[in-house]
């Protein structure tokens, strides 16, 4: 679920970095200015793509924790109340 928003989320940011990208070069006034309208919207692209993978770590760590702590917590419920292998 949490990629799904981060997807969504990195979508939203890529659109808005070419349409920015696009209304830069329409107003360029020269072909060196439009160039740079490119190269700043491939940054922003770049830059939104590197954190949406950014954010899948972060959800896929979440999700080990989460299962490693599930796990673990069981065991020492086992072992606190006397209940071993």
């Amino acid at each position: 679920m949490k990629d799904g928003a981060s997807a969504m989320n990195a979508k939203a940011t890529i659109t808005q970095a070419k349409v920015s990208e696009k209304a830069q070069a329409a107003t360029a006034r020269s072909h060196d200015e439009r160039d740079l309208a490119h190269e700043r919207g491939k940054a922003k692209v770049a830059a939104a793509e590197m954190e949406l993978h950014q954010a899948k770590v972060v959800h896929r760590e979440e999700a080990m924790e989460h299962r490693l702590h599930k796990h673990t917590h069981g065991h020492n419920k086992d072992n606190k109340h006397g209940g071993g292998h």
